[in-house]
């Protein structure tokens, strides 16, 4: 566990399933209005996403989970302490066989940041920082050397975030489709020898 100004740090296990994807519902309404369809994201479910969150954690999957002692919003104070604030999950980079051929390339022995999420009330307040500290901490931990990421090429907040972070875009891009929707997202990376 380790603490970032106001927001501690921790792995995550099978009991925070629900929070999880209680996050990851409502950050995905929230932060893709307007670049992913109304129906797909008014047809997410956080049950379905708790049971798949579940598994995956029960697998090992990594994942860590930001908490705050006392945040507050921008109308009222809001003491639960402990309650999950956002997530982030991280390892090996996957390597997908439709991958452009210079992505199957460049990215053997890196570290990917698969998902980044934290809950529209508390962005803003250190949680994303903290969450991204434990990343980088777990990856250098892992002796990995370089970090690559896919984020939406329209998420602008998003790409903004992750260049304070020292990430870059490689100018690698992919299509991909949500519900027959085509989107495109961006390849970012960051060598992990100097920390941000």
């Amino acid at each position: 566990m380790s603490r970032a100004g106001a927001v501690v740090v921790r792995r995550a296990t099978p009991a925070d399933a629900g929070a999880i994807a209680t996050i990851h519902v409502d950050a995905w309404r929230h932060n893709y209005r307007g670049l992913i369809a109304e129906t797909t994201l008014a047809g997410l479910d956080v049950a379905a996403r708790a049971a798949a969150w579940r598994s995956q954690l029960d697998a090992g999957t990594v994942v860590f989970v930001g908490t705050h002692a006392d945040i507050r919003t921008d109308t009222q104070a809001d003491t639960r302490a402990g309650e999950l604030l956002g997530w982030v999950s991280v390892g090996p980079f996957r390597q997908s066989e439709s991958a452009r051929p210079e992505v199957r390339s460049l990215t053997p022995g890196w570290a990917e940041l698969y998902s980044f999420y934290v809950a529209p009330r508390a962005q803003r307040q250190g949680v994303g920082h903290a969450l991204w500290q434990a990343a980088l901490e777990w990856c250098l931990d892992q002796g990995y050397r370089d970090l690559g990421l896919w984020v939406l090429a329209d998420n602008v907040p998003a790409i903004r975030f992750y260049q304070r972070c020292g990430l870059r875009d490689l100018g690698l891009d992919q299509d991909f489709t949500i519900d027959a929707q085509p989107l495109v997202e961006k390849l970012m990376a960051r060598t992990l020898a100097s920390p941000v």
